[in-house]
């Protein structure tokens, strides 16, 4: 009997539907326990600022990020759309449900009994969304199990609809996804052509995404990748080549372990956005590693228990680092941050930016924007290490760090006095900002903030004859100019931009905006909030850009 006849022979045996079941039941109830009793999710502030942008119709471009930054091109392009329709928890909830079932319904098909608890495992191992606020990502993964479903099926149309979705809700899952189709088509020796269509089609799909990076650079700089997580992912899938050579049926295992070992290696040493995110499959690879010992009858004994001893450590150890930092609630809650909020829209004023010194989960990246108030940074360290070099050298100094408030339109900065700050660059900033040399004049306290003012800050458009900016928006500047001249606006340059007034645009240095304006004048600068309001505008608005 062949293994794919024996696998079905075994499902048969074992109730599909009911394992199905128990796995769902398995990753809703502790994803609800996880959310019931567990700290707040780590990444959550990112979604919660995107959907609210994607809410606002603010889909193109926000100025209240990094200078100015694309919202959607620069992470995912589709999560953020079903998200602001039904929320990020019960979207992202119903996403762990579903990659359960997906993964089950793969395995046991696949392997018939020797993924029964292996499928077990990863049902709980499911709900890690729920506590790492993975969320765009865990829809990817989950349309990217629906795409391999599709394919065991032969359902290569669908199959190839579901890849465009994994790279639409997270280009890191369409890259394991292509990791994985990848090992499968290695273990293969003969390739049939109706898969080399779908092959093209994975090319179209990734076309989807290049495309929408050339349309919308978003500059994401490098992100690290550190020697201990690149270690730990050549020891595990090691590990896992060395125990899969005893396995039976485990081609595309043996094939899945070396081409992300192998893969490792270049993201290693070639620098990259992608860096130490390449190791995320860590979050599901306990039950991977339990399905190829099974595979293998556990044997060799020695082998097989380190191994599965070492992938149980590499996938929950990382969970275990976050819990400390995490159990720190009080940034997520509105009411930590209204002292401080509160004087700023008082005293604040259009045309200057407000900076906070990094705490640990950045909640600041959430309530800064989203009250109203142009935030000096965000989210994203590639981005951040890209944008702002100065605030992540060991020598950073008072004199540097008054010329990169001035260079960002600092007015204000806040320091939060309980809680932790990011431990990169953040007690380093706080550093400088406290000493006497820093310049900066302690405007307000609380309970939890200190606010600093910067002396004479440089606003966000210098130029001739004092211009002023009169509103600052999520997609929209305006501002009034009493002469006609050169201006430098503080805000990152974008081909999309559209003028209302007389004059134009362009590339100033530092990736900022020169304005060319002919009198004095009321001006608006914006991009348009939605697809169909940006084509309008590029084939019948007036033009910004400056023309030599």
């Amino acid at each position: 009997m062949s293994s794919a006849a024996a696998s079905l022979a075994d499902i048969r045996r074992l109730s599909p539907r009911r394992e199905l079941l128990l796995g769902a039941a398995l990753t809703a109830a502790f994803a609800a326990l996880v959310l019931a009793v567990g700290p707040a999710p780590g990444d959550a502030p990112v979604h919660l600022y995107r959907t609210f942008l994607v809410r606002d119709g603010a889909l193109i471009w926000d100025n209240f990020w990094y200078a100015g930054t694309y919202p959607l091109a620069s992470y995912s392009l589709l999560y953020y759309l079903p998200a602001a329709l039904v929320g990020n928890l019960p979207l992202v909830f119903v996403a762990a449900i579903a990659s359960t079932v997906l993964f089950a319904s793969l395995a046991l098909r696949e392997w018939g009994r020797a993924a029964l608890w292996p499928s077990r495992v990863f049902g709980v191992l499911a709900a890690a969304p729920m506590f790492t606020g993975l969320y765009a990502y865990s829809l990817g993964f989950t349309a990217m199990l629906a795409t391999l479903k599709l394919l065991q099926l032969r359902r290569l149309r669908l199959a190839v609809v579901a890849a465009a979705l994994t790279v639409g809700f997270s280009p890191l899952a369409f890259a394991f996804l292509c990791l994985v189709v990848g090992s499968y088509a290695v273990s293969r020796r003969r390739i049939a052509r109706r898969h080399l269509w779908f092959g093209v089609g994975l090319a179209l799909a990734a076309g989807i995404e290049v495309l929408a990076l050339v349309l919308f650079p978003a500059g994401a700089g490098v992100y690290p990748f550190h020697w201990i997580d690149f270690g730990g992912v050549l020891l595990v899938t090691s590990l896992g080549l060395l125990v899969a050579r005893h396995a039976r049926a485990a081609g595309p295992l043996v094939a899945f372990y070396a081409l992300w070992g192998l893969g490792s290696v270049v993201v290693y040493i070639v620098p990259s956005p992608l860096g130490d995110n390449w190791t995320r499959l860590s979050a599901f690879v306990f039950p991977v590693m339990l399905l190829t010992a099974s595979l293998a009858g556990f044997r060799p004994r020695r082998l097989v228990v380190f191994a599965l001893a070492f992938a149980f450590a590499y996938n929950v150890i990382p969970y275990a680092l976050l819990v400390p930092s995490r159990l720190d609630n009080q940034t997520q809650n509105a009411s930590f941050w209204q002292p401080a909020l509160g004087f700023l829209r008082a005293h604040d004023r259009p045309g200057y930016r407000v900076e906070v010194v990094p705490t640990a989960e950045h909640w600041e990246a959430y309530w800064i924007p989203k009250s109203g108030l142009p935030l000096a940074r965000g989210w994203y360290r590639q981005l951040d290490v890209a944008d702002n070099p100065a605030l992540y050298k060991k020598d950073l100094d008072a004199g540097a760090y008054r010329r990169w408030l001035r260079s960002d339109a600092v007015r204000y900065v806040l320091l939060s006095t309980t809680a932790p700050l990011d431990w990169d660059g953040g007690p380093q900033e706080a550093r400088v900002l406290r000493s006497p040399r820093s310049g900066l004049r302690v405007v307000f306290r609380s309970a939890n903030w200190t606010v600093y003012e910067l002396k004479h800050a440089t606003p966000l458009l210098t130029g001739p004859a004092h211009p002023v900016v009169t509103s600052f928006g999520h997609t929209v500047i305006r501002g009034r100019v009493f002469a006609a001249g050169h201006y430098l606006l503080r805000a990152h340059y974008n081909p999309y931009w559209r003028l209302q007034g007389a004059g134009c645009a362009a590339p100033g240095p530092d990736k900022m905006t020169i304005l060319e304006l002919t009198g004095p004048e009321r001006f608006a600068l914006g991009v348009p909030g939605t697809p169909d309001g940006l084509v309008r505008e590029l084939f019948g608005g007036t033009q910004a850009t400056c023309t030599s």
